[in-house]
């Protein structure tokens, strides 16, 4: 056996005590059983491997592609970086197991592993391919192993077959759409932890994606039956009593154009997009100077591409995606994109217009003395954000107040004015004038509906 190096059992020992005294080994189905204590013995090293460590069995275009290490494809996901690494995966992998391992038989959801632990390594190798090529020549050197991929294919199809079945992100039960939850967790899990995998987390999305719309299941049923196995049907399951916002809004549909706004602005601050279009966007100001004086009149949109941190781009994230839901059914996804531009625009160049022709003859506002203000710098979308509030309220006026994807029943003009405070106060550096600007935005807009209508 060759000898691997020691590693920390904290995470190691939590998972026993959640295997045994939380859940109960007669709860657990024998395959994801099996499985559990497999990665857990890898982990601990009790059994005889090819590899010593992490680094020795990662995935990534260097080690598959061009050293020609396609074993890895299949080892990575039986590694992790940490006891927690694991302890996390493999809580998250039992609950999933207990319900699909029920529904589907222990055999066909073995198969489904393997196939999954495949796919997914060969969809991530691609990934990373491809953004070396386009993007950054370091994703071809970038290691990834765990075996969270397969576990967010296993989600996709968790959540596309049994969809009112105790949603689930991170751990928390959530009052959330199902097609949405997958996404709201990639985008969670890269906040939180930013040495997460964010291509291998894609991986396992597109995969499931693939294997629920037909791409992949065709194929796999193939396989299947020369295996001598008999068709396996999964039918979807019935869902859970729908809440109040799910029976006025009838069936699910995905915020196509939130999504894709939330994707691009998730991008840009993970330097993910192509090295010529981040150089374009790379100005994160918007000021009166620069708009007015020096006419960049592309800083009216740049900047709420750009995000101050973390929190300020979950956010962000999340607010864009719950308006979404509630816009886009009624706008439909073309024209809640084009408010949310218009909005962005009109709430930038308001504010521009603001601290040049306006708030100079304050003395001093927020600590900004008044030959500061046409310098003073806004960026991100929150002002956006508070526009499409007020619009919100427009279309939905017996609805709730909408803070995330919650209606809270408080009044909406109390409502905003609570969030802009509690923005200020979380987010310092975005400039409260920007987002009460945003507010007076939202409102022109609702007066000029109420006007052509």
């Amino acid at each position: 056996m060759r000898r691997r190096q020691q590693r920390d059992t904290m995470g190691v020992l939590l998972l026993l005590n959640h295997v045994v005294y939380q859940i109960g080994l007669d709860v657990i189905p024998p395959v994801t059983l099996a499985i559990v204590v497999a990665q857990a013995c890898t982990f601990l090293g009790l059994v005889d491997l090819p590899w010593r460590s992490p680094a020795e069995a990662c995935i990534s275009v260097d080690k598959v592609v061009f050293r020609g290490q396609w074993w890895r494809i299949l080892f990575a996901a039986f590694e992790h970086g940490d006891s927690f690494h694991l302890y996390y995966n493999m809580v998250s992998f039992i609950w999933k197991g207990i319900r699909m391992e029920t529904e589907l038989g222990s055999a066909y959801f073995l198969y489904i592993v393997c196939l999954f632990t495949g796919l997914t390594g060969v969809t991530l190798v691609g990934l990373s391919y491809l953004c070396g090529m386009f993007v950054n020549p370091s994703f071809n050197y970038q290691c990834a192993v765990g075996f969270s991929a397969v576990i967010f294919a296993l989600k996709v199809l968790n959540n596309h077959y049994w969809p009112g079945i105790s949603p689930t992100i991170m751990g928390m039960s959530v009052s959330m759409p199902s097609g949405l939850i997958v996404w709201a967790e990639l985008v969670l899990i890269q906040l939180v932890t930013p040495n997460a995998s964010f291509l291998g987390h894609l991986a396992g999305i597109l995969v499931g994606l693939a294997y629920v719309h037909d791409i992949v299941k065709p194929l796999a049923d193939l396989i299947w039956r020369l295996l001598g196995q008999g068709p396996v049907y999964i039918a979807r399951g019935v869902s859970s009593p729908r809440r109040r916002w799910q029976r006025s809004l009838g069936a699910f549909r995905i915020p196509v154009g939130a999504a894709l706004i939330s994707s691009a602005l998730v991008a840009h601050k993970m330097r993910l997009l192509p090295v010529f279009l981040s150089y374009k966007l790379n100005n994160p100001c918007v000021n009166s100077y620069l708009v007015l004086k020096q006419e960049r009149w592309e800083q009216l949109l740049v900047p709420a591409l750009h995000t101050y941190n973390s929190m300020h781009l979950l956010y962000t994230v999340v607010s864009l995606l719950g308006l979404g839901f509630y816009l886009e059914r009624r706008l439909g996804t073309v024209q809640f994109a084009l408010t949310t531009l218009a909005a962005t625009v009109a709430t930038n160049l308001a504010y521009c217009l603001m601290t040049h022709f306006v708030l100079p003859y304050a003395k001093e506002i927020d600590g900004i003395p008044h030959f500061e203000m046409e310098y003073k710098c806004f960026l991100g979308m929150t002002g956006a954000l508070m526009a499409l509030k007020v619009i919100y309220s427009y279309y939905y006026p017996y609805a709730g107040y909408l803070l995330f994807f919650i209606e809270v029943p408080v009044p909406k003009f109390i409502g905003l004015v609570l969030e802009i405070a509690l923005l200020h106060f979380l987010l310092p550096h975005v400039w409260i004038v920007g987002n009460v600007v945003g507010f007076a935005v939202g409102i022109v807009y609702v007066f000029c509906c109420m006007y052509l209508v």
